[in-house]
């Protein structure tokens, strides 16, 4: 081969390579509404819920019952109308129960609410009543528990639970 021919399939390369990269470099590219999002990591669950969680989940292992936190009440409740569907919708698309504890096969068998001081407000005795009367209208049962620093006692009742 000649110095020009090797020039050319040297450049011909090189442009390859180029394009290849550019091409490469686009689609990594992140678009700029997705740049520095306001958002961080934070914990599940406060302190006293972590502290709550390890003692229920003691009882619900010796009965082979799951639990899972945080649970938004949409995820298990339906609104079962079309009359006003939206506005029911409404009151259960955003708020979550604390726990929900199910059977082995994923089967809700009770809610959990861990009352602590923030529930003394009119609003939130308000969200508490409104989820008291929904586990009622959907037969599921609901325990309140007042924060402590001993949960054995108010464990007792959720060790009786049957599947």
């Amino acid at each position: 081969m000649d110095l020009i021919t090797i020039i050319i399939i040297a450049i011909l390369f090189l442009a390859v390579v180029y394009l290849y990269a550019d091409k490469n470099k686009k689609t990594d590219q992140i678009p700029e509404k997705f740049k520095n999002f306001p958002y961080e990591k934070k914990y599940l669950l406060t302190k006293t819920e972590y502290a709550f969680y390890h003692e229920l989940r003691k009882k619900c292992d010796e009965k082979g019952f799951l639990v899972f936190p945080k649970i938004r009440l949409e995820d298990y409740i339906k609104v079962n109308t079309k009359e006003n569907a939206l506005k029911y919708r409404g009151y259960i698309k955003s708020r979550h129960i604390d726990f929900i504890v199910c059977d082995s096969k994923v089967h809700l068998l009770c809610g959990i609410e861990l009352d602590d001081k923030t529930h003394e407000t009119e609003k939130a005795k308000e969200n508490d009543r409104f989820k008291n009367e929904l586990f009622k209208a959907i037969d599921l049962p609901l325990y309140r528990i007042k924060v402590s620093n001993d949960y054995s006692q108010a464990l007792n009742g959720i060790s009786e639970i049957k599947n």
